[in-house]
């Protein structure tokens, strides 16, 4: 290791964001992903909750030091479209704070990307460090932020944070600010034309504690007369992984994957994608891939109703009104030309370059 190169560094970049079965694992990858761009120019560290089926260990063997702030009565899922609790937020900026003390040495910069923590925590934090960066996908809450970032899709989307944050603060907004680990414009190079259906993908990100994974699984045994092959993806925390496992072991041509590190390569082969409208939904995009998707949780819907406006999914709605039934019919929609026509599109949605142009702009501030 080049030690000297190391030295130069002359900025901390602090990550505060969470992962776990609850609220998954789309938040702490996305900065994981940046992360990887900026420690070229940052020492980067990240804060996060060792919540229940938490990925934090995968950050620290990538060489990153984590720093855990208290667990207790933190194994919750993120607050998305109700007001944070004041005391709990007051209560992570104590904690946070004690953190960035240690490294006064050097200017600091926070990175946030949480639904529990808004203004109120940005503010207190902000004479503590020199530049602030909000990662946000809701729109719904005010921030004190020089640079606020949300990577997805929607109409009117100049629009979206008008008075929520300062006037002079920059927004980087749509899937062109993706954050997306580099293997993912890579595979794009590589990629030949997905003509029929041979192969299918089933995901539905880290933890999927719904199991919605078993009903798709239960729709491809039923059509077990179609020539395709299956590759089944789960998280390490997964609740329902064995089940699966089982399950996967009963259809034939069908292969079972857990914590897996190059998902990209599985969907570069793959000709369908059957999963959840969260984070993963990029990289689908980004390689292609069309995709039979239900909506997990609320924020989601918007993102899906617009894509499949554009024809880069089949959106089946809510996850709860659900059967396998719902996924045999959708699979068997799927044709040649629809699955060209989908992954002609999905390409034009993202290009796998998000990462590289906020780092640049983040360094630019």
């Amino acid at each position: 290791m080049n030690t000297s190169y190391y030295l130069l560094k002359e900025k901390n970049l602090f990550i505060r964001v969470d992962s776990g079965i609850e609220i998954g694992i789309g938040h702490m990858m996305r900065c994981y992903a940046l992360a990887e761009i900026l420690k070229m120019d940052f020492d980067v560290y990240f804060l996060s909750r060792k919540l229940k089926g938490n990925i934090c260990d995968f950050i620290a063997k990538k060489g990153y030091k984590v720093y855990y702030l208290p667990t207790k009565n933190q194994n919750k899922k993120q607050n998305k479209f109700s007001k944070s609790n004041n005391k709990t937020i007051e209560k992570d900026v104590l904690e946070t704070m004690k953190i960035l003390t240690n490294y006064n040495d050097k200017p600091s910069w926070l990175l946030v990307d949480h639904y529990d923590l808004d203004i109120l925590w940005e503010s207190n934090l902000r004479k503590s460090v020199k530049k602030i960066i909000v990662v946000d996908d809701l729109a719904n809450r005010k921030h004190d932020c020089d640079l606020l970032l949300d990577q997805n899709l929607y109409e009117q989307m100049n629009k979206r944070y008008t008075g929520l944050v300062p006037k002079n603060c920059k927004k980087l907004l749509g899937p062109k600010y993706t954050l997306l680990r580099s293997e993912f414009s890579k595979l794009r190079k590589t990629l030949t034309k997905r003509k029929k259906l041979q192969n299918i993908l089933v995901s539905f990100g880290g933890s999927d504690p719904r199991n919605e994974t078993a009903k798709v699984l239960q729709a491809i045994k039923s059509l077990n007369g179609k020539s395709f092959t299956v590759d089944v993806v789960v998280g390490s925390i997964n609740p329902h992984k064995e089940k699966i496992r089982q399950m996967c072991s009963s259809i034939p041509n069908t292969t079972f994957y857990s914590n897996v590190d190059d998902i990209g390569e599985l969907m570069s082969k793959a000709h369908l994608a059957i999963g959840a409208g969260g984070s993963t939904t990029w990289e689908r995009c980004c390689l292609g891939l069309p995709s039979i998707v239900s909506i997990i949780s609320d924020d989601q819907a918007e993102v899906i109703k617009l894509l499949a406006k554009k024809n880069c999914v089949i959106n089946l709605g809510n996850f709860q009104n659900l059967t396998h039934y719902d996924y045999v019919e959708a699979i068997k929609s799927m044709n040649n030309k629809t699955i060209a026509k989908m992954s002609s599109n999905c390409m034009k949605i993202v290009d796998g370059l998000g990462c590289f142009r906020v780092a640049e702009i983040i360094n630019s501030l």
